[in-house]
């Protein structure tokens, strides 16, 4: 379906990716009327400044969960890279201690070292 501008900065403002919805619409009475339906919304939004449209949003909010995820303490980093706890056992019983420290402990500590943020 041939949209113009406005329809699609709209569709893009509910939608990922307002022409592919367009496209796989049964009906071009459903895209005119979920246009019609946000229309407002859109303009509201556009009028407040600093625009994004749902791609943008939803980009956004996944950088910021990843950040979120990044940049935490030495300690969680290092928690997420240790082994499970009965694969660390099943190490040790093979492997002995001290190979359990040089192989599976030391190389996380050494990556993330205490105190580094």
């Amino acid at each position: 379906m041939k949209l113009t501008q406005k329809q699609l900065d709209v569709l893009n403002h509910i939608v990922t990716d307002g022409q592919a919805w367009a496209d796989n619409a049964k009906k071009e009475a459903h895209v005119l009327a979920k246009i019609a339906k946000y229309e407002s919304a859109y303009d509201e939004a556009v009028a407040k400044g600093n625009y994004q449209t749902r791609k943008q949003r939803e980009d956004a909010g996944e950088q910021k969960r990843q950040d979120e995820y990044d940049n935490v303490s030495y300690d969680v980093k290092r928690s997420r890279e240790y082994a499970p706890i009965p694969d660390q056992l099943d190490y040790i019983y093979h492997n002995g201690v001290e190979k359990w420290k040089t192989d599976m402990i030391l190389p996380v500590k050494e990556k993330y070292p205490k105190g580094a943020e």
